[in-house]
């Protein structure tokens, strides 16, 4: 028999299948579900070969997040798991294979399948058809109560537990040092079992289910209980030592001198215990004259848990020995004396539970890491710490109730270092938070941190104590991570990307540790509504005439994909008309939506120039929407245009410090902005050129769409909506992109030349082509992603008309050099001296002409040029030239090489003064033949 025709006999073919498998040496484990048994066998076998112990669950479930009893769809097997060797309860597996054989003989039990597991034996008894939980449990229970009454010790944690995994057939088990096959043992084939038939022969009624009405425990103390056992060998040794029970001490040490209800007391406190068992009960008992089998077995039976002995019970039959107690009056009874920590095991530490702040992700899979000695995790979950006393005796304290525990340490440059913590809580979730290293060492500081976040806890000394440890365990073992200070993709691979508190992966959405730069804007990104209905609202602009609307929300798709342009930091567009209510804004906060709360992703007047940049800076990859520019002065939209294609911030200073403020790393994302006035046309009013910046800003004019009152009525309520929905369709594109990147990256090199080859772009209007390549890609990805429902071949010729109409525009705003010189002369004209080149003003009697600069008004310093009007000479002195170039944002060098080039311009040294009063030295000039002005007939005279 192989792996595969094995499991379809003991599973059901209905359900989800699931494998847990652990790496030891790699404290490494794994829980996940399949949909076929085919998968389940390919992903054992990877596993076995990258040395996991690979186990495989015995039901099959409802839904891939749990492996609890309630999420169990159906079971089509009984077990029962022998444990062998030297300390277990069949030295071999040998005498296992024999016992099994005898048991099987004695109830006439079908003949199992039986696996080798490596150490010990795994048995099947696989059915003909599956059934439900409700069916299997009674008679799972039957099964085990049948192997306790045969004194078979089959491990009872095993057989009646519908969660539990086995072993997966021709995988190994790694534990020893060398790793040994797990295989099938004897004849592999065996008849299935039919379900009733195999219910009569272990025999029995259904297990009642107690109806007895109790008053319900807290979850607190359910919780504690849950991880409490009782050891009888705890009980013995402390007993020998002379501290724990005395009845039970006598009882042992002479056994033919004490009564039958001693006897019977302490073999009721052995059952009660978690390493109690029939075969201690008659090894104890073994010692005793009138030891009879037959009747330590019926007494064994009868000793259910209403009939365990107390201490007051014990001290009624033998009131002497308890008299001489040290425990008298302290304990209820002597269970509590072999009272420990069920510890958890690897097996418990993993969980399948929502995360409470990332409603995006799905049910995710945690891996409760060991504590740092001395804490440890009960198996129902809580801290606790294990030392010893001064006597040398283990004890054990609960620090806290529910799992919380340190899982990072991150380094931010502002605030230093901080550890993210994670807490687990049984209704909500898991929760992840961060703490600064600070409050860590402050007692009222991390009080007031953990209670902010739920940790409820009145001794908050031992929970520092804890916490402490942890970060010195991880700064022993592991680096510190950095702290993301911008969101967006965190390298050139695309694997990772950073949304608010979103650390989305290629099938994962894991916890994103705020820094001080992205902490404010986490609440932004916090999804409302449902993707559905959100979808819904993306069709109000599915309809022929939305085509600008359209593109805004493509392009808020698109702007992630900037990253893979190369060289381009920003491409920005800019929506304007002199009314309002055409939807410009609404457009906006229509692609806002896509990642977060509209309201607070789109920037608007009252932000300042600082603020605009800083916020692009820490969007780095996501679009940055900027609404109503309308008053923003001219200069301020310059700067605007030229920083956002920069990519980074202006350097500033940190308030009160001598030190500069920290920039994070180029932006590269789409901008949207909207005003009344065209940006470019506000920038000409001072500015006669403004054609670099209207290579760096598409521009569209907004027409009216709706005219009648039920129109707007419609667009409000759009408007509204979208302010209630947002924040699902982003991490859905995310991860489709770096599941699929090389596919992306194709499809943004196939639009790019078509958008440059339709709108007759060139190289100077690189800025131009990348926002609608991008755009485009961005609204055919998420189409295919059926987030939208766009059409995309409308768009493309719709923006296509824009590019070309930007271009006209930009051709009719070329200015000649002559022009730029009349605009630097008439700005500065009092500061230019006029004269002719053959004047010698000194030879005058004290007599000055209209077109020489008076020195008393304007000093010499102040001169900026020489202008010889006979022969139409400019002399300009190139330092205050170049500044003034600066501020009009024109390259001096390329300005002053065109001079040369279509001017003839050259560089010379001349005294601006000759011919006046003026005693100047020779300086650096720029000489160049200009006309000042021309006159109607076009020849040029002086002014």
């Amino acid at each position: 028999m192989d792996t595969t025709t094995f499991l379809k006999e003991v599973l059901s073919s209905s359900g989800l299948y699931c494998i847990f498998a652990s790496n030891s040496s790699k404290d490494k484990r794994s829980q996940q579900f399949y949909g076929s048994i085919d998968q389940l066998v390919s992903a054992a076998k990877d596993l076995d070969d990258n040395d996991y112990d690979v186990y495989f669950a015995l039901a099959t479930f409802n839904e891939g997040k749990s492996r609890k009893v309630d999420n169990v769809k159906h079971l089509k097997s009984f077990f029962l798991d022998l444990d062998c060797g030297p300390s277990k309860e069949f030295a071999s597996q040998q005498e296992a294979m024999q016992a099994l054989k005898q048991f099987c003989k004695t109830y006439s039990l079908p003949r199992p399948t039986i696996i080798n597991s490596g150490r010990g034996v795994h048995v099947y008894w696989p059915l003909k058809e599956a059934v439900c939980l409700d069916d299997w449990l009674p008679v799972a229970e039957r099964l085990k109560a049948l192997c306790a009454r045969s004194n078979f010790p089959a491990d009872p944690a095993v057989t009646s537990d519908a969660a539990r995994v086995l072993r997966v057939p021709q995988t190994h088990n790694y534990k020893p040092d060398t790793p040994v096959a797990v295989g099938f043992i004897g004849p592999t084939v065996s008849a299935l079992v039919d379900f009733d038939k195999f219910s009569d022969l272990v025999g029995g009624d259904l297990i009642p289910v107690p109806n007895k009405r109790i008053e319900a425990p807290s979850a607190t103390m359910l919780a504690a209980l849950g991880n409490q056992e009782y050891k009888f060998k705890h009980i013995l040794q402390k007993s020998n030592e002379g501290a724990g029970c005395v009845q039970i001490y006598n009882a042992l040490q002479n056994q033919n001198g004490v009564s039958e209800p001693i006897w019977r007391g302490m073999l009721s406190i052995l059952k009660a215990c978690s390493d109690g068992s029939r075969e201690k009960a008659h090894k104890i008992s073994s010692g005793y004259e009138g030891y009879n089998p037959e009747e330590t077995d019926a007494k064994w039976d009868n000793l259910t848990a209403d009939k365990r002995y107390t201490c007051n019970k014990f001290e009624e039959e033998n009131p002497e020995a308890c008299l001489a107690c040290p425990n008298r009056g302290k304990l209820r009874s002597p269970l509590h004396v072999g009272k420990t920590l069920r510890e958890a095991t690897e097996e418990d530490n993993v969980v399948h539970v929502p995360a409470l702040d990332l409603p995006n992700a799905p049910v995710n899979t945690y891996v409760i890491p060991k504590y740092p000695f001395p804490y440890v995790r009960g198996a129902s979950g809580g801290v606790y710490v294990r030392n010893k006393n001064a006597d040398g005796d283990i004890e054990e304290k609960q620090i806290y109730h529910n799992d919380v525990y340190v899982v990072q340490r991150i380094v931010d440059v502002e605030i230093g270092e901080a550890v993210v913590m994670r807490l687990h809580l049984p209704k909500d979730g898991v929760r992840e938070f961060t703490v600064p290293l600070t409050a860590v060492t402050s007692k009222e500081e991390f009080r007031k941190q953990m209670s902010m976040r739920g940790v409820a806890i009145p001794n908050i000394d031992d929970l520092m104590r804890y916490v402490t440890v942890w970060i010195n365990e991880l700064q022993a073992t592991e680096m510190a991570d950095k702290a993301h200070r911008q969101f967006g993709w965190t390298d050139d691979t695309a694997s990772t990307f950073i949304l608010g508190n979103q650390k989305i992966r290629k099938d994962t959405i894991e916890f994103n540790p705020p820094s001080a730069q992205t902490a404010g804007m986490f609440p932004a990104f916090e999804p409302k509504g449902t993707l559905e209905e959100w979808k819904a609202l993306m069709e109000f602009y599915n309809r022929p005439g939305f085509e600008l609307h359209q593109y805004i929300v493509c392009a808020g798709f698109g702007s992630i994909l900037m990253e893979f342009m190369g060289g381009i930091a920003c491409s920005a567009i800019h929506l304007h008309s002199k009314d309002s209510g055409l939807g410009k804004t609404t457009a906006m906060k229509a692609a806002a939506s896509i990642w977060g709360d509209p309201e607070e992703l789109i920037l608007d007047d009252r932000d300042t120039h600082n603020s605009k940049m800083n916020r692009s800076e820490v969007l780095h990859n996501l679009p940055l929407f900027i609404d109503e520019l309308t008053n923003a002065t001219p200069k301020q939209l310059s700067e605007l245009a030229y920083q956002f294609t920069s990519g980074k911030q202006r350097g500033r200073m940190v308030s009160g410090s001598n030190a500069e403020r920290i920039r994070g790393e180029s932006w590269s994302l789409m901008a949207v902005t909207s005003g009344n006035t065209s940006v470019i046309e506000r920038i000409r009013l001072a500015k006669e050129n403004p054609s670099a910046e209207a290579q760096r800003i598409l521009e569209v004019r907004v027409d009216k769409i709706f005219k009648s009152p039920d129109s707007k009525a419609e667009t409000d309520v759009f408007a509204a909506n979208i302010e209630k929905c947002y924040g699902h369709a982003g991490p859905i594109y995310v991860q489709h992109i770096i599941n699929n990147l090389d596919q992306v990256k194709q499809l943004i090199g196939s639009v790019q030349p078509k958008v440059d080859k339709e709108g007759g772009l060139t190289s100077e209007n690189r800025f131009w082509s990348a926002g609608p390549s991008l755009a485009l890609s961005g609204g055919i990805l998420a189409k295919n992603l059926g987030l939208i429902q766009f059409d995309m071949a409308a768009i493309h010729r719709w923006i296509i008309k824009v590019l070309k109409d930007n271009k006209d525009k930009s051709k009719d705003m070329a200015v000649s050099i002559e022009q730029t010189l009349n605009e630097y002369i008439n700005e500065h004209y009092d500061n230019i001296l006029r004269i002719k080149s053959t004047s010698d003003l000194r030879k005058q009697d004290g007599t000055v002409l209209d077109s020489l600069i008076q020195p008393e008004t304007v000093p010499r310093n102040k001169l900026v040029a020489r202008y010889e009007t006979d022969i139409k000479k400019l002399y300009l002195v190139p330092k205050p030239f170049r500044m003034w170039c600066g501020e009009q944002q024109i390259n001096y060098s390329a300005f002053v090489q065109e001079m040369m080039d279509k001017l003839k311009a050259k560089k010379m040294k001349m005294r601006l003064g000759k011919g006046t009063h003026f005693r100047m030295p020779p300086t650096d000039v720029l000489v160049v033949q200009f006309a000042e002005e021309a006159d109607e007939s076009g020849s040029s005279e002086n002014v």
